[in-house]
């Protein structure tokens, strides 16, 4: 019985050393990365189907969904092109934190490291980054528009919690 109390205590002493989360500002080398893998998927746009993602100066979100779902139900883009399919997750950030005043941070958990949009005095993240990618590895259909609208969905749930410190 000692023996089995001991181990218990030794499991959760273990468990209570884990890394905590920790949230960082996003570097200039994720900036860079972030704006590379945009351009490199704005360069497939203009060359596959003649169309451009929109910039910081005229966001069209409608615009760009569409590009990235023809992009996808045109098979232009590989289910393992983790950087051009991760692009495509940072455009829909993009328009999200644009339009719900959210920033962009670096999550770091006992996971990984991942882009994440903060909701401004939350304690809650999205993650638009791996939306389409996370799908389009497996083969899914991915409906960008349905993603989207999850994704306002989420920050507008997030922003109806109460949080109590």
């Amino acid at each position: 019985m000692r023996l089995l109390i001991l181990g218990l205590c030794l499991a959760l002493a273990s468990l209570s050393q884990a890394e905590p989360l920790r949230v960082d500002e996003l570097t200039p080398l994720d900036e860079r990365f972030m704006d590379t893998a945009v351009a490199e998927l704005n360069d497939l746009a203009q060359i596959r189907l003649g169309r451009s993602l929109s910039n910081e100066h005229t966001r069209n979100r409608d615009q760009d969904l569409d590009i990235i779902q023809t992009l996808l139900d045109r098979k232009l883009v590989d289910g393992d092109d983790t950087k051009l399919l991760q692009a495509m997750g940072i455009v829909l950030g993009r328009h999200l934190q644009k339009e719900n005043s959210l920033k962009w941070v670096i999550y770091v958990d006992n996971v990984g490291r991942s882009r994440a949009l903060e909701v401004p005095f939350k304690e809650d993240f999205i993650f638009p980054v791996t939306q389409i990618s996370s799908r389009a590895a497996v083969g899914a259909n991915v409906d960008v528009q349905a993603i989207y609208e999850k994704l306002e969905q989420e920050i507008a749930d997030i922003r109806k919690k109460i949080i109590v410190r």
